[in-house]
């Protein structure tokens, strides 16, 4: 059987991009295939092409390898394309965090829910447009694989409106890992993994355990257990993203009868941490921490540092095979080429997996993954409550959807009105005005206010100034 060519469009994408070059030199199937690299950053496309030819060379790998600033030169015979690009994407979600906070909108990620969530999906369709438009004329039987934040939003738009045949992928439920940390939480042996299971289900980073098992025994409350003593000692100056998580987790866990598995980013979905109403010293955490773009600027910056030192030989590649691993979007290609039926997290029509959730939402659902691709596995029923939260941000995904496709302001509004943790009408009204502004330079113009933005947008400062980042993507 010959081996895929796999189209990566992005290939800056640092997290991704070493990953999928690594497993083109481990994982069995992929390793004498063909690897298609694409960056608009000429820069970034030489030193992901040296890594992948040295490594290929320690290895013994025999993957052909191409690389192009014009990903439709990459398209003709592809097997797999896999979207994992991001215009700034640290500076934008820093300057879609600082302003919707000027408005009372606080995120600690801002690139999936909320103003950020919108504004990224806005940045990101029109290429993701296009790029489907030209998969559909030149390898339309190639799996088109996004892997790009909000995957809902990307995921909905292009199931409903290309000819593509699509994924949405998210990394946070890796399997086997996922079940191994919470085995390793309650004290049992990850050994014994094939007598634990979990039951989860949601729209990406809004999922829940509905029911955790190990040889029969019901062992949900025994991890709500353990998240909640471990809450105690969190440290409070963790990371936007990692801060007071066991806590949290807990305490929906216990309100909802069922377990948040992705708290770093679902915390952010809710809007009980936004510091907002009478009780706000009475929560149990104070309100998010906006995401830290700088330091995830300067992290960037230094696994560019690192590539170099592979590109120059100051560092042997043999340590980036060592030290480096395959990835959930790998591991899903692997399955699908092989035919393997592995069990991996990826977002597909609910189907009746989650039997009181619309049949057609997008969830993100444990699937046996095959030749046939994804097929979900049974959930069972959204807990009332839970399920009214997971349609409301359906909703927001979906009406940002239709905005972009009517090219309709009005349906915009909408969608941030809708959102979780968007307080106000005013509020929606406004933010929306003042992040166009700051960022025009890469919105449609449909999206522009009647008026111009309020002075919010004028007060960005250094924000806007951020460095500039390319086409990686990071988280």
């Amino acid at each position: 059987m010959p081996s895929p060519k796999i189209v990566i469009i992005g290939a800056g994408s640092l997290f991704f991009g070493r990953k999928l070059i690594w497993s083109m030199n481990r994982l069995d199937g992929l390793t004498d295939g063909h690897l298609a690299l694409v960056d608009t950053d000429p820069e970034h496309l030489r030193l992901m092409r040296s890594l992948a030819e040295k490594s290929r060379a320690a290895s013994g790998a025999t993957f052909e390898i191409s690389a192009t600033t014009d990903y439709r030169d990459a398209l003709p015979g592809a097997d797999f394309v896999l979207l994992s690009f991001s215009h700034r994407n640290a500076h934008y979600r820093g300057v879609d965090c600082e302003i919707s906070a000027r408005h009372g909108i606080r995120m600690c990620s801002g690139d999936t829910i909320g103003p950020g969530g919108v504004f990224r999906a806005l940045r990101e369709l029109p290429k993701i447009r296009d790029i489907a438009r030209d998969v559909e004329r030149l390898c339309p039987r190639a799996w088109l694989i996004n892997y790009i934040n909000p995957s809902t939003v990307i995921g909905m738009f292009l199931r409903r409106h290309t000819r593509t045949r699509n994924l949405a992928l998210c990394d946070s439920l890796h399997l086997p890992y996922l079940h191994r940390d919470y085995m390793k939480l309650i004290g049992l042996d990850p050994a014994d993994a094939a007598h634990f299971s979990m039951r989860i289900g949601g729209v990406n980073h809004f999922t829940f355990c509905l029911e955790a098992t190990y040889r029969g025994e019901n062992v949900l409350p025994r991890i709500v257990s353990a998240l909640r003593t471990l809450g105690e000692t969190e440290d409070p100056q963790a990371p936007a993203k990692g801060v007071f998580n066991k806590r949290i987790s807990a305490k929906l866990g216990e309100v909802f009868g069922a377990l948040p598995v992705c708290t770093a980013h679902t915390k952010e979905y809710l809007p009980y941490f936004q510091g907002q109403g009478a009780h706000v010293a009475d929560e149990i955490v104070p309100p998010l921490k906006l995401f830290e773009h700088h330091d995830r600027e300067a992290f960037t910056n230094q696994m560019w540092a690192d590539l170099r030192d592979y590109d120059t030989g100051a560092k042997p590649v043999a340590e980036f095979l060592e030290k480096t691993g395959s990835d959930h979007a790998t591991d899903l290609i692997q399955a699908i080429w092989n035919g393997s039926g592995r069990h991996l997290f990826v977002n597909v029509p609910n189907g009746g997996a989650v039997p009181n959730l619309p049949p057609d939402a997008l969830l993100e659902l444990e699937c046996v993954c095959g030749a046939d691709g994804p097929q979900p596995l049974p959930v069972g029923e959204m807990p009332l409550g839970l399920r009214s939260l997971q349609m409301r941000i359906l909703d927001t995904h979906e009406l940002t959807v239709e905005a972009f496709v009517k090219r309709d302001r009005a349906l915009l509004v909408r969608a941030l009105a809708v959102d979780p943790i968007v307080n106000s009408l005013a509020a929606a009204e406004a933010v929306l005005a003042d992040l166009y502004e700051a960022q025009k330079e890469c919105l449609e113009d449909w999206i522009a206010p009647a008026a111009a933005g309020s002075a919010a947008a004028a007060a960005t400062g250094p924000v806007v100034d951020a460095v500039h980042q390319g086409q990686t993507k990071i988280g």
